[in-house]
């Protein structure tokens, strides 16, 4: 497992908002400000640096920490974010953080900040008001703080992140994830459209890549019509840690149409076409095609690799 400690200090409260959600969205992770910075977390892997941009400078806070440890960071996995008011300013203050950590800097965010004038210590009012009047802003409350671009980001170092794992060899790895997938049998198909998700608990049978499942029909394909995006997860009985068996499926789902294709998949769950037709109701066939597998398994750590592993079909 790659664990993630996102650092962060933040002057009124947007920094500190970016990490929350970033330290959601990447998971196994620890969110703290840098003054609570203790031995304990030297052992992190990944590690997420952000701060506001003021006056030009990174927060003088998380400076003296990049400072003050920057032996260890230059042997960790680096990324650094910034909350700012000039997206050119605040990219210009990150690469010179980059450049004085040395190449270990793996991904840089420049996010919106807020400037709430109200809020505003005398101090930092005064002040601020004439670095605005240098750089040519007007000395006004603003709002660039935008949460989707923060998720965009964090979805964005997930991605990096995983460029870090002890990965299978690929063979290896589709061998083990069809395998799990043959020796199963039941999946749950997530489905969405506006305004309404659904979760839906279904048999399916694997081949090539594609999952075939029979259904009588329901508001599955209600979301299916408006969306083919679809994300099917499979997974043991949790035990304990040390068992871990699980996958999370992203791809693309379709209603089969064709006549030789559905007699196909029919065929392969053991089935005849003539009990098919037997039946007081008609059978639809969704093939989703499998578009990137997630598959966590705690085997894979014990014999050295990451206990995630992600196969991209």
């Amino acid at each position: 497992m790659i664990r993630t400690l996102v650092l962060y200090e933040s002057r009124y409260g947007s920094t500190w908002e970016a990490a929350r959600i970033i330290s959601l969205i990447l998971g196994p992770s620890r969110r703290i400000p840098v003054s609570q910075f203790t031995e304990k977390h030297r052992d992190y892997d990944f590690i997420v640096m952000g701060a506001p941009i003021y006056m030009g400078k990174i927060h003088p806070k998380l400076q003296d920490f990049i400072d003050r440890e920057k032996e260890w960071l230059n042997e960790k996995n680096i990324v650094l974010f910034c909350t700012c008011l000039d997206g050119s300013d605040g990219l210009r203050v990150l690469r010179k953080v980059e450049d004085d950590l040395g190449g270990r800097v793996m991904e840089l965010g420049v996010l919106g900040g807020r400037l709430e004038m109200d809020r505003l210590t005398e101090e930092d009012f005064k002040t601020l008001k004439e670095y605005l009047s240098q750089v040519g802003l007007p000395p006004q409350g603003m709002d660039l703080f935008s949460q989707d671009e923060v998720v965009d980001l964090a979805l964005r170092l997930i991605d990096v992140r995983d460029t870090l794992l002890a990965k299978l060899p690929m063979e290896k790895l589709k061998e083990e994830v069809e395998g799990f997938l043959k020796e199963h049998n039941t999946c749950t198909l997530a489905t969405s459209s506006p305004g309404r998700i659904r979760a839906t608990p279904l048999e399916y049978h694997y081949s090539q890549g594609h999952l075939y499942i029979l259904s009588e029909g329901g508001m599955k394909f209600a979301n299916l019509l408006s969306s083919s995006r679809v994300s099917v997860t499979v997974y043991d009985e949790y035990k304990d840690m040390k068992s871990l068996r699980g996958m999370q499926i992203s791809g693309q789902a379709l209603v089969v149409e064709d006549a030789a294709e559905y007699q196909q998949a029919v065929e392969m769950r053991g089935l005849e076409m003539e009990f098919i037709r037997s039946l007081p109701v008609d059978l639809k066939l969704i093939r989703v095609d499998m578009e990137k597998v997630e598959f966590l398994n705690s085997k894979f750590e014990k014999e050295g690799y990451s206990t995630r592993q992600v196969l991209n079909f």
